[in-house]
């Protein structure tokens, strides 16, 4: 796949017509109805969906865009569509690279319950690009925990993809942008559901009994099940699936650069949007408590006021003007729940509080859950993490106890104080974790989201067309930017290029054979 040429004019053309950047979503917004409701319902286009799917690529230079699509990136998938003829248009000019073939990825969360927690389309090399991009959903998910599902986009690249550039002794050019880290482990329930495989080694372990006593005749079948068992459905480190990409693809990350501030608003927005889109009060209150978690199980919020009444889904509205307003998963409904107690401004009356939470019963499969309180007292809000049912427990044998509070309406703050939540949004503690799997070099931080173009840019430039620094600045002033804009790029790209020029970037690894290249792209059946 990617035959073709990417026409600037049409694509031109095309986005004048459109209007905007997000008429061309919309248009190409994924409508369908769900099975034996009739409910319309926005899904993974077809083209995007990684279930039971591989992708080719027999262009000479492949590059992938990792884009993560959660709140706090979401706009940066906009931000590449509408310089997609600009970034074609000047490899071309300048010959950063011959025979491009470029794939999109979205990422999610699925740990979260994002619905479209992966979104992979074809490389191609002509205008139908324009297509494939406007078609990835920017759902806006994520789970507020410092985590997005890097690891399944760069596990599908890993093992799901054949490049013939490999057999030449070629990798391709693969970029995540995301400002989150990753989860440390690759969920073998995430493989099943998202990609509609088993979790194998990158050999192809044939994944039934049967099939394996085809390619092992004469084994004992007590031992072939004991291979199957520890073959699998087994996590596996993302370390090891980060070095399997990087066999195949020169690996960076791109990543903008945010205040504590800003991170705190992206995740301070989760729980409001969820409160808010459940006909919840979430602002102009003397106290609210809002827990949130990301499956189908029924996790309760209960509070006991000043005067001993206990508001639950048993006891909704107390006397003093307490008032659960959300109350979710009674009947397993969501994979993106909450529930809200709140008294609005002017009426909680003085005393002391208690919030706990209570596991009512599983809807999903036994197990522990992880979840969120948030507790905002007279405009101050603190975060609780915590792990619920962790031997399995129900009831009020799982009760968590949360917070307990002395509440006095004479005192009001502003300040928010910082948290566990927060810690997790560092940069210092999510650049720590890309640095064990990707070369330091190979991180490019930058302020305006608006460069990531003209850096994915540089960096073809000197990985794969050989450019110093100050050629492919020549390049930008060249294109009129301003020197702040110059800069920055410059920054960037300034430790790429001195480490690229030195020969430092071997760390990555070299390509795999070319028989293994091939082992590895054979199609698993389930």
């Amino acid at each position: 796949m990617g035959g073709g040429h990417y026409d600037q004019d049409t694509a031109y053309q095309t986005r004048a017509k459109e209007g905007n950047t997000e008429a061309a979503f919309q248009r190409n917004t994924y409508i369908a109805s769900i099975s034996g409701a009739g409910t319309p319902e926005r899904q993974v286009h077809p083209d995007l969906n990684p279930w039971g799917h591989m992708r080719e690529c027999n262009n000479e230079t492949p590059i992938v865009i990792a884009m993560d699509v959660t709140r706090s990136r979401g706009e940066d998938t906009k931000i590449i569509y509408e310089r997609l003829p600009m970034f074609l248009g000047q490899i071309d000019l300048k010959g950063y690279a011959e025979g491009v073939g470029l794939s999109f990825a979205a990422v999610g969360d699925a740990t979260a319950g994002d619905k479209a927690p992966l979104q992979v389309s074809q490389f191609e090399a002509d205008n139908r690009l324009d297509e494939a991009l406007s078609r990835v959903w920017i759902e806006e998910g994520g789970g507020g925990t410092g985590q997005e599902s890097y690891e399944l986009a760069a596990y599908f690249y890993a093992r799901r993809v054949s490049m013939t550039c490999l057999d030449k002794g070629k990798k391709g050019i693969f970029f995540f942008l995301g400002d989150e880290g990753f989860y440390p482990t690759i969920d073998p329930y995430h493989v099943r559901n998202l990609l509609g495989e088993h979790v194998l080694d990158k050999n192809g372990m044939p994944t039934t009994l049967e099939a394996l006593q085809k390619r092992r005749p004469k084994a004992n079948p007590e031992q072939l099940r004991q291979i199957l068992s520890y073959r699998l459905d087994a996590p596996i480190d993302s370390k090891i699936i980060f070095q399997e990409l990087q066999q195949r693809f020169h690996t960076f990350l791109i990543f903008p650069k945010k205040t504590m501030e800003e991170r705190k608003q992206d995740i301070d927005a989760e729980i409001k949007q969820r409160v808010e889109a459940a006909g919840g009060l979430y602002a102009g209150v003397d106290i609210r408590a809002s827990l949130l978690w990301n499956n189908r199980n029924d996790l309760d919020l209960h509070m006991i006021t000043p005067a001993g009444e206990h508001i639950y889904y048993g006891n909704k509205k107390a006397s003093c003007g307490g008032w659960l307003d959300v109350d979710m998963n009674v009947r397993g409904e969501t994979t993106k729940p909450v529930e809200n107690i709140r008294w609005k401004k002017g009426t909680a009356p003085p005393g002391k509080y208690k919030v706990f939470v209570q596991n009512y019963r599983f809807h999903d499969t036994p197990a522990p859950t992880d979840f969120r309180v948030e507790i905002e007292i007279n405009g101050v809000i603190r975060h609780f993490n915590e792990t619920i049912s962790k031997k399995g427990e129900t009831g009020p044998a799982s009760d968590i106890p949360i917070f307990e509070f002395i509440y006095d309406p004479a005192q009001r703050s502003h300040e928010t104080p910082t948290g566990s939540l927060y810690d997790n949004y560092s940069d210092e503690l999510i650049l720590k974790q890309w640095s064990s799997v990707l070369p330091p070099t190979h991180i490019l931080r930058i302020s305006d989201p608006k460069a990531v173009p003209d850096v994915m840019l540089g960096v073809i430039a000197i990985v794969n067309a050989g450019y110093e620094l100050d050629a492919y600045l020549a390049d930008l002033h060249g294109r009129s930017h301003s020197p702040q804009y110059k800069e920055e790029i410059g920054a960037a790209l300034a430790d790429l290029a001195r480490s690229w020029k030195a020969g430092q970037t071997q760390v990555e690894g070299t390509p795999p054979p070319a028989d293994e290249q091939r082992r590895g792209a054979r199609p698993r059946r389930l």
